[in-house]
């Protein structure tokens, strides 16, 4: 009898080995409503060996896992997504446990539904592409005005420079969402289209749910001198330098023997100019050109005073 009952206990020892346990499905999240691209974290609350989440948008919906949907690993417990498109999405949660090889298993599922809302209307970066490798970015000023500094020529690879047209710029627009709708002057964007940057730009944003915002584009070039003579000798192409880098800063050097001389010069529409900070006045204003010479513009907008674009040339006598 002792001997039948040792069997038995060991048989039925071997069964539950052979059988896996029930595992309990159950989640929790934080809430219910997000904007696309924002962080959703589910955290496991149930008890299983497996667990993965079906976020229920394009790929990843349980009810299409036999044609080729796939859930999502939960990785100590915790799982984190952001929806990049907005819609409602049931959310559900898979919780397996095997055993005997995979001879036995056993499923439990959780759901809840999420909606996602997709109401950006933030720019997040907005540049002038054509200038030279889009590295020409605009500055957001407040909530509705963004300046674009840009300069009158950009020097290209070794010595080549090239003009920069207003009138013909395209823009690009960084937002955090695909389905954010963008006008410019009332025409729909395209990346395509060369718009005239000389006048202050409207730029009208329109979110999926239906949410407007309005900004304002003011471009101004970076000051510099049109025409410059010292001494006799007059700026050239050839004596005034650029950088790749610095778009804001240039050289000039002239040949002429280093004193005391009161430059005259011409400057470009809405723009001043200073030493130190003393306006300087073309063929009046002196400056001692034994060293070199530090001039700043300050430009503007001719609708926006306000806005100061700042840039410097340092004025170089090289006495030969």
């Amino acid at each position: 009898i002792l001997g039948l009952l040792v069997c038995s206990v060991a048989f039925t020892a071997c069964e539950d080995d052979d059988e896996a346990s029930q595992p309990v499905a159950a989640v929790s999240v934080d809430k219910n409503l997000y904007d696309t691209n924002e962080t959703m974290t589910i955290k496991f609350t149930g008890s299983a060996e497996n667990v993965v989440i079906f976020p229920g948008d394009k790929s990843h919906d349980y009810e299409l896992r036999e044609q080729s949907n796939t859930g999502l690993i939960v990785n100590k417990g915790l799982f984190t997504y952001a929806y990049q498109q907005p819609g409602t999405f049931k959310v559900v949660c898979v919780a397996t446990n095997h055993a005997n090889e995979g001879q036995s298993i056993k499923t439990d599922t959780c759901s809840f539904y999420v909606k996602v809302i997709d109401d950006v209307t933030e720019i997040e970066k907005l540049s002038a592409p054509a200038v030279l490798y889009d590295e020409v970015f605009a500055t957001q000023l407040n909530d509705v005005d963004w300046l674009l500094e840009i300069p009158r020529q950009v020097k290209f690879k070794t010595s080549h420079k090239t003009a920069i047209n207003l009138k013909k710029q395209k823009l690009k627009f960084y937002i955090a969402s695909d389905s954010t709708k963008i006008t410019v002057n009332g025409e729909p964007y395209s990346k395509n289209t060369n718009y005239d940057l000389n006048n202050a730009t409207d730029i009208t944003l329109t979110s999926h749910e239906g949410t407007v915002r309005d900004y304002k584009l003011y471009t101004v070039n970076y000051g510099e001198f049109e025409t410059f003579t010292l001494a006799g000798k007059k700026m050239t192409k050839n004596n005034y330098t650029r950088t790749e880098e610095t778009y804001d800063y240039a050289e000039l050097n002239i040949a002429v023997a280093a004193g005391v001389e009161a430059p005259k010069f011409t400057l470009y529409d809405n723009m001043k100019v200073y030493v130190d900070g003393v306006e300087q006045i073309s063929g009046e204003t002196t400056q001692d050109f034994s060293q070199p010479v530090t001039y700043t513009f300050e430009a503007w907008h001719a609708d926006r005073p306000d806005i100061i674009v700042r840039s410097t040339v340092k004025v170089t006598a090289t006495n030969n």
